[in-house]
């Protein structure tokens, strides 16, 4: 069966990139060390609608910062397809500018 594209992935989180910042640089102003790696797992639905997200690993030791990134996740929309429900991972990393 047709499936979505690690392409079609990257580019909905390119997409959503100032929003995802946003978030952790409001972090950043009550914590100016928090930085490291986050590892995502999505559940992509054939309507393009995120139906599950959570964190599979976290360096940040944020939990307000991590609730609120699956959050907006969650939020995403991808293009409908013809496809499979698509579950996939997706790592970000943070530091500070």
């Amino acid at each position: 069966a047709p499936s979505r594209s690690r392409e079609e992935v990257e580019l909905v989180f390119d997409q959503n990139k100032g929003a995802i910042f946003a978030l952790y640089n409001r972090a950043l102003r009550r914590d100016s060390s928090l930085q490291g790696k986050i590892v995502l797992e999505l559940t992509i639905a054939p309507s393009g609608a995120v139906t599950d997200c959570r964190i599979i690993s976290s360096d940040l030791r944020d939990a307000e910062l991590e609730q609120k990134l699956v959050q907006r996740v969650r939020m995403f929309r991808f293009e409908s397809k013809e496809v499979a429900t698509v579950t996939t991972t997706k790592p970000i990393d943070f530091f500070p500018a």
